[in-house]
């Protein structure tokens, strides 16, 4: 008996940030269905021939009015079908209000734009909906269509004022909506809106509700599985012509993936390229040139020792990490079982310098700086994308032989900019002179502080390593032993004094006005207006480290940082992952040859002041906080971001594998409350050989696979298939943090008998995962590694608004075309053993060195208080000079909720949490 034909859906993708959350449905919830993408304004020769091959088109959600060409592009030819080649087609949202338009409807702006909102809607037990009275939905439009007055429009019967060719399915019911939106009468929205419709004689339906959203019920879900019956039906008796089962499309799919990663295929492909072919390049830098290194790993040399009461500020200290270049990734000061886990400080003293890696945007270079030697990356190799460099250069640079428990043995640590997040995205900025885009340090000698275990490794991936290992560990031992009864404190700081530049009341309530009118033309669901204060003529220190020191006592955060690379410094104390991966591995699967990595998202939206009455009155509890927090304004602002990021994951990792084990819930942290959610993917490699194993009968009813009788089955990789591979079960992602925790803990028994399991697995409260595939669907081989997923997720979506793309073009306009520089960019690293971690830069101050005034009375490039061979080999500053300029950046979420004021108080908030480490009081003032 013949396998079943595999069904073929085309997706018209209108640029949406939520697109991939609509594939990932069709390919999960219908049995046998392939998706094929392409983009609304797709070149398509004979585009009703091209259709033949598909059983049916979704024509999905995105920005703008169905009138405008420009919007719907390809959308528009679909209701123009002759009857020989006309195919079965559900519009969701854009893609409704397109089919409502064509037919004789209205699309008029909503009152009040509703996006992220949950509602109710009633159906009509008939058609897409027959034995559906109710579901739950999330809805993101700014505007509605209308094909009737609403008393026609409830009827069942007869035809309707507007339009005689579209009937009514379903309504969005003030009546079973508790939730009032408060709002004056005259700004109310309609008593009933329009919810859903189908063609009266031809196979279009359309919904305006999102079925994709993580917070639409599975009856909403359950929708686009009736349509796809109605499909089949009309397909088998209806269809005027036969759909090729054999076709393979000519166009490409579109998902969201970096530029340039088609392009390491041909680079594997291609001669290796020798250190000569790079004019100039000194033996100093040519083991960093790709494919110059040997093809034998690096082993990490490490040795373990007892916290023993010290702290990251006295290893700093020892390591001379206070002065000169300097990497600390620190959470020390804001532990938690899930994050907060590790402290990183890199070794950027000594006689052997880091290499620096520096990029700026629309440059088609990439510079590698060691000491004197400068050397200089053609990117025209690597597609012109920074990003497929980057996963080279950390390919050709994989350590191996570290301990699994830690998460950084050696690699890449620095910040990318928020311009060049937006050139990932396609939108060109420029940069600014001696202000890199990309800045890394690549570390070889580190120390990594375990603090649930106490811990500290102490480790190099450096063919000499073995000596700085032992000598740091022995620094550490003796300073262990002279510090035992002495308790560290944060040195106390006067006022630095400094002319402040705040944002300005009038302005800001300009822009958020601004956002408010894209939003109700329905340009955008939701738009992140950030603002900036300048800080000029701060007192003079000799480094900037005082000044980490107590940034990180008045805000202590989990993704604290002082990074002093080249010209930037960045104290960061920032709440916020943006994403982890962690490090390819084999786990119990029954796939030989495969392994997974899981890529951790942590949105940060919805924010309540702890103090709002001011610092010396007390704080709100948190039973306040969750009530302030569970209003729909701010769990929309959450709910459109986390839609955003499975957007973007399910891009790389493919349909069905991404998972949201928490959200929204509550974070408390020093200034602020927070609304947090989880977000994770699943990304699997199989090896070409890979093939089926049998459970091993010992593994069959042992606890550590019982898990595994529910998990869903292998979903479809984000390739088109190109051939079946034996269907497996599989763990989920929180699953495999799970396992990937206990495998940690196994192998760090034998350091600390004593450590518990505290970190085993993530609080998975109120957990709401993607609903799981009906039938097994196969998987293929793919190269893929965390990096591509960080390129395909930048800039962080909680920085950005949705839909992405163009949300960041208005903003850009809005923001008056002033670059946000390192703020609201990414910090963090990427691990040689193929992990990495990065956080958003928020609650943060950053600021460039002056080209002036650096040299100090010798003249020697030094700064004061620089230690030798703790210089910048080009000659630029390492320390804090009189007359800098520091920035610091807030912002918040604008929606169709939004309030001036509150947008101005919640940026104020934010920014006061770190201006106060420059004035004594106040902030951002009405003025």
């Amino acid at each position: 008996m013949s396998a079943p034909r595999e069904h073929r859906i085309l997706f018209i993708d209108a640029y949406d940030s939520f697109s991939n959350n609509v594939i990932s449905l069709l390919e999960t919830r219908l049995p046998s269905v392939q998706v094929t993408s392409i983009k609304i304004d797709e070149q398509v020769p004979n585009f009703p021939t091209f259709l033949h091959d598909f059983d049916a088109v979704v024509a999905g959600p995105g920005p703008g009015h169905p009138a405008n060409p420009e919007d719907v592009g390809l959308m528009s030819q679909l209701w123009q079908l002759s009857d020989h080649d006309i195919i079965p087609v559900l519009g969701i949202c854009l893609g409704f209000q397109s089919l409502v338009t064509a037919f004789g409807g209205n699309v008029v702006p909503l009152p009040q734009p509703r996006h992220g909102i949950v509602r109710t809607m009633v159906c009509r037990d008939a058609s897409i909906f027959k034995g559906i009275d109710t579901a739950k939905s999330v809805q993101y439009h700014s505007l509605h269509a209308i094909i009737g007055s609403s008393e026609t429009i409830l009827g069942t019967q007869g035809s309707f004022d507007a339009c005689d060719h579209l009937e009514a399915l379903a309504w969005d019911s003030r009546d079973v909506n508790q939730y009032s939106e408060h709002i004056p009468s005259h700004e109310q929205n309609p008593d009933y809106i329009l919810m859903a419709v189908k063609h009266k004689s031809k196979p279009f339906y359309g919904v305006q509700f999102h079925p994709e959203s993580i917070c639409s019920d599975d009856v909403s879900q359950r929708i686009v599985e009736n349509w796809w019956s109605e499909t089949q039906r009309w397909n088998k008796f209806g269809r005027r012509y036969q759909v090729n089962g054999t076709f393979q499309s000519a166009v490409a799919r579109s998902r969201a993936l970096p530029r340039g990663l088609e392009a390491l295929a041909k680079i594997a492909a291609s001669p290796e390229t020798s250190p000569a072919a790079s004019k100039g390049v000194s033996e100093t830098l040519a083991s960093f040139i790709p494919s110059s290194r040997p093809n034998n790993a690096p082993q990490v040399v490490s040795q373990v020792l007892p916290l023993d009461g010290l702290t990251v500020v006295s290893i700093c200290e020892i390591m001379n990490a206070s002065r000169g270049e300097a990497v600390v990734l620190d959470s020390e000061p804001h532990q938690r079982p899930e994050i907060g886990t590790f402290s990183i400080i890199g070794n950027t003293c000594g006689p052997k310098r880091p290499l620096r890696m520096a990029y700026h945007v629309n440059s088609n270079q990439i510079n590698l700086i060691r000491g004197q030697y400068t050397s200089s990356i053609d990117l025209a190799r690597y597609d012109n994308d920074a990003f497929c460099y980057l996963k080279t250069f950390m390919k050709d640079h994989k350590a191996e032989g570290g301990s699994p428990g830690i998460p950084f043995w050696g690699g890449l640590v620095g910040n990318i900019s928020y311009e060049a997040c937006l050139e990932t995205i396609g939108i060109r900025t420029r940069s600014r002179d001696g202000q890199p885009d990309m800045n890394f340090l690549f570390i070889e000698d580190s120390v990594v502080i375990d603090h649930q275990r106490r811990q500290i490794h102490v480790q190099s991936i450096a063919s000499e390593g073995r000596n700085w290992v032992k000598e740091t560990s022995s620094k550490i031992v003796s300073l262990a032993a002279a510090s035992r009864g002495i308790h560290s404190c944060v040195p106390q700081m006067h006022p630095l004094g400094g002319n402040i530049t705040y944002p300005q009341a009038s302005s800001y309530a300009s822009k958020v006005r601004e956002c408010q009118k894209h939003i109700r033309n329905g340009d955008s669901y939701e738009l992140c207006l950030t603002n900036q204060a300048t800080i000029e003529n701060v007192h003079h220190f000799p480094t900037a480290w005082p000044l980490y020191l107590q940034l990180r006592s008045l805000n202590p955060a989990p993704f604290s940082a002082y990074i002093r690379i080249g010209k930037l410094t960045l104290l960061s104390s920032s709440p916020e992952r943006f994403m982890s991966w962690t490090r390819p591995s084999t786990y119990a699967t029954t796939l030989e040859g495969e392994t997974r990595s899981i890529a951790q998202f942590r949105p940060i939206k919805g924010t309540v002041h702890r103090y709002p009455n001011g610092p010396n009155a007390p704080a709100i509890t948190l039973d306040q906080a969750k009530a302030l927090l569970a209003t729909p304004k701010e769990r929309a602002e959450n709910l459109m971001i986390v839609d955003l990021i499975r957007h973007d994951l399910h891009g790389v990792v493919g349909s069905g594998n991404v998972c949201v084990p928490k959200l929204m819930t509550v974070e408390e942290y020093a200034t602020l409350y927070q609304l947090v959610t989880v977000v994770e993917g699943t990304l699997i490699t199989r090896s070409p050989s890979a093939t089926t194993l049998s459970t091993p009968p010992s593994l069959t009813n042992s606890s550590r696979t019982s898990p595994r009788s529910s998990r869903p089955s292998t979903p479809k990789s984000p390739t088109t298939a190109a051939a079946a591979i034996t269907t497996t079960t599989n763990p989920t992602p929180t699953q495999l943090h799970q396992q990937n925790n206990n495998n940690n803990n196994n192998n760090n028994n034998n350091n600390n008998n004593n450590s518990n399991n505290n970190n085993n697995n993530n609080n998975n409260n109120n957990q709401a995962t993607t609903h799981p595939p009906r039938s097994p669907i196969p998987t293929t081989t793919t190269s893929k590694t965390g990096i591509d997923v960080l390129a395909a997720s930048l800039p962080p979506g909680s920085m950005t608004g949705a839909p992405k793309r163009r949300s960041c073009a208005l903003l850009r306009t809005i923001e008056d075309n002033q670059p946000r520089g390192v703020y609201s960019g990414v910090v963090g690293y990427m691990d040689v053993g193929g992990g990495g971690d990065f956080s958003v830069v928020i609650r943060s101050a950053f600021r460039w060195d002056k080209d002036v005034g650096e040299e100090n009375e010798d003249g020697d490039g030094k700064r004061d208080g620089g230690a030798e061979g703790c210089r910048n080999g080009e000659g630029e500053g390492v320390g804090v000079g009189e007359g800098d300029t520091w920035t610091v950046g807030a912002g918040g979420a604008v929606t169709g909720l939004s309030s001036v004021q509150g947008e101005w108080e919640e940026m104020g908030a934010k920014m006061r949490s770190t201006l106060r480490l420059f004035e004594a009081s106040g902030g951002p003032s009405g003025s």
